[in-house]
């Protein structure tokens, strides 16, 4: 058996000029022989006249065509390759000892030999380091799904797979033997460990897994998307568009969610934060909180520069959740917004109303509160050397004002800044909502 190629080519030039007829060479060609497995036949037919059309036309044809031997196979198991080790001295550690997962795979079997190893059920755990799933994140290709599981268009690791915090992943031990081929068991190997203790276990899953934190940020955001809208009904401002228009598939998304090793320096917390920012900040839609905020008022979207300017989307976002408050605190009229907004955010004051200016700079430092974690996204793009020059002192200033440490970030900092936004966003619906019912 043999695998035969061929190549059909033909080029056809219309209309040719005579030194181009003259010059045409009219003999056919072959090169190659069977020997070589290969062969090429060129067809020279010179100048055609009477071809569908009318138009004459230098024609030549190219017939190419070679052939690829096959490679020593089993004729009664033709389709699958012999692994790089031995399936019957391969083992995973399990609860009953060492057992060999090929027991329930279907490879090249050799009489007579036995697995190495104890038996055990086809369920029973095997428990992996979660760095194993490194290798498949963002490789062309595979999937790699919230519940650990990871898949390609030739296998899959997606039954019984779940995870346990981030520190490791469990499967059964049979569905790893049919769900991962033979070609990924050394890598799998490597970051196998013994099972776990029941406390040891039980201490693990107290963490929130990232994947976990990521969709309860989307999910706040997307509740955001729908009391904005409530909101901007209020009003009579249809929204076609969302506020924020990310998505929890965009490449930000994806890669929230990826593997963040105990043992990763701070760079790499820099680096997830930077792309918290691009699904949070940069995907707000500036345009609808400016139209909202001019139908309260004409001048509510402006800063108090001379001449006043457009504000910025978390500005904006700020702007508007103080509104919200005041809103639902103060129960003000439209066209006292903007004044009240000026003595809040201190660029006015008055001094025959000092309780009313306390309570508005309260009302103005909770809102800057709450929103300190978005204020922090924006100083660490700016600040934490990932698209910018660093300056380490301001960005640990940042983190130090949010009650995270200010240098050597770990995992945990970037699961509590993941919290931390997700409570942000969750503030301003609830603030949007309050006034939203007054």
């Amino acid at each position: 058996m043999a695998l035969l190629v061929g190549h059909y080519r033909q080029l056809l030039l219309f209309d040719p000029p005579l030194n181009k007829v003259e010059a045409f060479v009219k003999e056919d060609v072959t090169l190659g022989s069977q020997d070589l497995r290969a062969k090429a036949i060129l067809q020279n037919w010179g100048l055609r006249e009477g071809m569908p059309g009318g138009r004459p036309c230098l024609q030549r044809r190219l017939h190419l065509w070679f052939e690829i031997s096959p490679t020593d196979i089993d004729v009664a198991d033709p389709w699958t390759d012999p692994p790089s080790f031995d399936p019957y001295t391969f083992t995973l550690p399990t609860s009953a000892g060492r057992v060999a997962p090929a027991r329930w795979k279907h490879f090249r079997s050799i009489e007579g030999q036995t697995f190495e190893g104890e038996v055990c059920d086809f369920m029973d755990r095997v428990y992996f380091r979660q760095e194993v799933l490194m290798k498949y994140e963002g490789t062309s290709g595979f999937e790699v799904k919230d519940n650990g599981s990871v898949s390609s268009n030739h296998w899959g690791l997606v039954r019984s797979t779940s995870r346990l915090g981030n520190e490791l992943i469990a499967t059964g031990i049979g569905d790893f033997a049919e769900g991962v081929t033979l070609e990924e068991w050394p890598h799998w190997k490597k970051f196998a460990v013994e099972p776990p203790s029941r406390e040891i276990a039980a201490a693990i899953v107290q963490e929130q897994t990232i994947p976990d934190a990521v969709n309860a940020l989307v999910v706040a955001l997307e509740v955001l998307n729908v009391v904005f809208a409530e909101v901007a009904a209020s009003f009579s401002i249809t929204i076609v568009e969302p506020l924020w228009r990310g998505s929890i598939d965009s490449l930000a998304g994806r890669q929230l969610k990826w593997i963040y090793p105990i043992t990763a320096d701070e760079d790499e917390f820099l680096k997830r934060a930077t792309l918290v920012s691009t699904l949070v900040i940069e995907a707000l839609r500036p345009s609808a909180l400016r139209e909202l905020l001019r139908t309260m008022e004409s001048s509510l979207h402006l800063n108090d520069d001379d001449p006043p300017k457009s504000l910025g989307s978390r500005k904006l976002l700020e702007r508007l959740t103080l509104i919200a408050v005041l809103i639902a605190e103060i129960h003000p009229r439209l066209v006292e917004l903007p004044i009240l907004v000026s003595r809040a955010e201190r660029k006015a004051r008055s001094e025959h109303e000092e309780d009313l200016q306390f309570e508005l700079e309260t009302y103005y430092r909770q809102v800057r509160d709450e929103l300190a974690p978005l204020a922090f996204l924006y100083d660490l793009r700016n600040f934490g050397g990932l698209a910018h020059a660093p300056n380490r002192d301001r960005a640990s200033n940042a983190a130090a004002e949010m009650g995270l440490p200010e240098r050597n970030w770990h995992r945990m900092d970037y699961l509590r800044l993941l919290e931390l936004v997700t409570n942000s966003v969750h503030k301003i619906s609830e603030h949007l909502g309050a006034a939203l019912l007054t």
